[in-house]
C-alpha cells in the first residue's frame, strides 16, 4: 500500500505542477488506481481510511466527474432526440394542416359563412351544370367557379354542359382548348340558336340541372350545394333559383338588406391608372371626394337608346374607369343610381349599367368584409317564395323531368319562372343564401365595358376558384372582346 501511495503522490504533483495536464504514462497509471474505486452510489464507506485516500489523491472526484460528465451527456443527447421528435412532429403536423389549408382555400372556404354546414353530394341522381355559350371573356373567369364545383374536386356537378350559341369561329375554337382541359366538360351545338334550343336537352331522368348564363362572373362557394339541398328540401316548388347580384328583382330586397353601398364614378382618371387593376379590394380605393352634383342623370338606358358617350352626362366618366365609395348614410345612397331601383323585371334597373355598376362594387366590398349575409332574406332557412312573379333565368336548379313535361319552351324565362309554376301550383323559390353575380343585361353592356370591373373579378377569381391556375385574359389573345 505504501509503495502506490507514493506513486499516486507522485502523479497528484505532477498535475498540479504541468498546465498540460498528464503524460501517456501517468494516465494510464491514474486509469489503472482509479480502476479499483469503490461505486460512488455504492460505495463502502466503512473503509474510511481508503476513501480518504483517494479523496486526498483526488481519483474519486476525477471518476465521479467523469461519470457526471457521462450522466449529462447521456441526458442531452435525450433532450436532443426528443426535440427533434418533436420538431419533425411538428413539422409533419404542420405539412398536412398546410395541405388541408391550401385545399380548402382553393374550394373557395375563404368565401363561407361561420356557419355554413360540411356539404355532402347527395347520392342517387345526376347533377349537371348547363350553360349558354357564346362569350369567352366571361366564361374564363366562370371556368374557375365550375371547376371549384366538379365532383372530381370535391364538389357537387358531375358534368357541365357547354351549350353553343354562337358560330364565330374564335369563339368556337376557344370552347375546343375548354373543353378539352377535363373530362367532366362536353359541348353540345345547338341546331338553331336561341334560347329556346337549350332546354331540348335539359329532359334526362334523374337528372338536376343547373342552367347558368356564361356572364356569371362570381359563385358564392355555398350557391351550388345550397341550390341542389333547397331542390330537394322542397319538392312542390317547380324550380329553385339563385340570389342574384344585377337583377331588377333582387336588388330592390339588396338595397333594404344593407348590401348595396353608395358608389360613385370617378369624375377623371387618376395618375396611376395603369395600375389600379391589380385588386379587386374595394379597400385600395380612395373615397369620392367631389361633391356630389345631384342633378347629374345616368340615363334611362334602354335597347333602342344609345349610351352616351364616354365623358358625356350618364355615360361612362373615362374608359376603364373606377368607382369610389362615398361615406355610408342613407343620405349618400339617395345620391347614388341605385336609388332609381325598383321592383320591376324590366324597369330602370335592368337597362341602367350605372346599377349594375354599383351593385358590383357593393359585392366587392361585402365580400371582402365577409359581409355576404346582408344579401339573405326570406325565412330562416334564406328560402323567399316569388308568388309567380318573373325572375331572372340566369341561376336555376330544375329537374329534367319537370323541362320534358313542359317543352316545347319558347319565352324561357316567362315560362320557367311565372308562367309554367302559376299553371301547375308549382312556384319558383330563390335561395338567398345562394348568393351569385351576373355581369350585365343587354343595355348594361356598353357602359359596364367601360369600366374596370372584369379585371377585378378575374383577379378575384385568380385568388379565390381558380384553383391555382391564372385566368385566361382572352382579350390578350386577340380576339374579339365585344
Amino acid at each position: 500500500m505504501g509503495r502506490e501511495q507514493a506513486d499516486s503522490r507522485r502523479l497528484l504533483d505532477s498535475t498540479t505542477s504541468s498546465d498540460d495536464g498528464l503524460d501517456d504514462f501517468d494516465s494510464a497509471r491514474i486509469e489503472r488506481n482509479s480502476s479499483h474505486l469503490p461505486d460512488e452510489e455504492n460505495a463502502d464507506y466503512s473503509d474510511t481510511s481508503s476513501m480518504a485516500e483517494y479523496k486526498e489523491l483526488g481519483l474519486y472526484d476525477r471518476r465521479s466527474s467523469a461519470k457526471r460528465r457521462f450522466k449529462c451527456s447521456w441526458l442531452a443527447l435525450n433532450r436532443i432526440c426528443y426535440c427533434v421528435t418533436l420538431l419533425v412532429f411538428l413539422l409533419l403536423a404542420y405539412t398536412l394542416g398546410l395541405s388541408t389549408s391550401v385545399r380548402k382555400t382553393r374550394l373557395g372556404v375563404t368565401d363561407r359563412e361561420h356557419d355554413s354546414p360540411d356539404w355532402v353530394k347527395p347520392e342517387g341522381f345526376k347533377i349537371v351544370a348547363l350553360i349558354f355559350y357564346g362569350r369567352p371573356k366571361y366564361v374564363s373567369i366562370l371556368d374557375c367557379y365550375l371547376k371549384r364545383n366538379l365532383a372530381i374536386n370535391g364538389g357537387y356537378l358531375d358534368e357541365v354542359h357547354w351549350m353553343v350559341n354562337t358560330d364565330k369561329q374564335h369563339d368556337l375554337n376557344y370552347l375546343d382548348t375548354l373543353v378539352n382541359t377535363t373530362d367532366s366538360y362536353k359541348a353540345y351545338h345547338l341546331k338553331h340558336l336561341g334560347f329556346q334550343s337549350i332546354w331540348e336537352h335539359a329532359v334526362d331522368n334523374n337528372t338536376l340541372y343547373i342552367k347558368i348564363d356564361d356572364d356569371m362572373v362570381y359563385i358564392h362557394e355555398d350557391a351550388i350545394p345550397r341550390l341542389v339541398q333547397s331542390r330537394i328540401a322542397h319538392p312542390s316548388a317547380f324550380d329553385i333559383a339563385a340570389n342574384i347580384v344585377n337583377s331588377p328583382l333582387t336588388n330592390w330586397f339588396h338595397v333594404r338588406t344593407g348590401a348595396v353601398l353608395p358608389y360613385l364614378p370617378e369624375p377623371s382618371s387618376p395618375h396611376n391608372h395603369t395600375s389600379q387593376n391589380s385588386t379587386w379590394r374595394a379597400s385600395s380605393l380612395p373615397f369620392y371626394s367631389t361633391p356630389v352634383d345631384p342633378t347629374y342623370d345616368f340615363g334611362d338606358i334602354r335597347d333602342g337608346y344609345p349610351l352616351p358617350s364616354v365623358g358625356e352626362p350618364g355615360g361612362p366618366t373615362y374608359s376603364n374607369h373606377r368607382w369610389l365609395p362615398l361615406p355610408r348614410s342613407s343620405q349618400n345612397l339617395q345620391r347614388t343610381p341605385i336609388a332609381r331601383a325598383a321592383y320591376d323585371a324590366f324597369g330602370f334597373a335592368w337597362g341602367s349599367w350605372a346599377i349594375a355598376a354599383q351593385q358590383h362594387y357593393s359585392l366587392l366590398s361585402n365580400i371582402e368584409t365577409n359581409h355576404i349575409h346582408k344579401y339573405h332574406f326570406g325565412d330562416s332557412d334564406g328560402i323567399w317564395d316569388m308568388q309567380y312573379d318573373r325572375y331572372n333565368l340566369n341561376f336555376i336548379a330544375i329537374w329534367g323531368h319537370d323541362v320534358r313535361a313542359n317543352l316545347p319552351i319558347q319565352d324561357d324565362e316567362q315560362e320557367l319562372t311565372s308562367d309554367v309554376p302559376k299553371r301547375r301550383g308549382r312556384p319558383l323559390l330563390i335561395d338567398t343564401k345562394a348568393v351569385v353575380s351576373h355581369f350585365s343585361f343587354g343595355p348594361q353592356k356598353e357602359g359596364m365595358r367601360e369600366t374596370d370591373l372584369l379585371a377585378r373579378y378575374e383577379a378575384l377569381a385568380e385568388e379565390r376558384a381558380c384553383l391555382g391556375q391564372r385566368v385566361r385574359n382572352y382579350c390578350e389573345d386577340g380576339m374579339d372582346c365585344g
